[in-house]
């Protein structure tokens, strides 16, 4: 299995950063078992006041299989719906391109 990363950039809106943060200490049981299902095996969220990064890392194979099923998962749905609401509208959504990631396994160095 392939595994790949992948980063995002958005920003919070400001009266929205605790319960950002309150929900994520608390992320549902169902929805981390739906992205298990889809091939992620890893996702952090960073906040630098209200600019938040969102690292997740997945098995390519699998991921790009279930992509297109997870994004109509009702969990998942419910989930994006609720942190659109804690987005700042006016901030467009980034995603960065995996360009070298350094694994812990010395076999899994990946340059696209």
């Amino acid at each position: 299995m392939t595994k790949r990363q992948m980063l995002s950039l958005s920003r919070l809106r400001p009266e929205c950063v605790q319960e950002y943060v309150r929900l994520h200490q608390q992320v549902w049981p169902e929805l981390l078992a739906t992205y298990r299902q889809a091939g992620i095996t890893q996702i952090g969220c960073f906040l630098n006041g209200l600019v938040l990064i969102v690292y997740s890392e997945y098995e390519s194979e699998v991921y790009e299989k279930a992509k297109e099923a997870l994004s109509r998962n009702a969990v998942e749905v419910r989930w994006q719906v609720l942190m659109q609401t804690l987005r700042d509208p006016d901030f467009e959504p980034l995603t960065f391109q995996e360009v070298f990631f350094m694994s812990a396994n010395l076999n899994e160095e990946s340059a696209e």
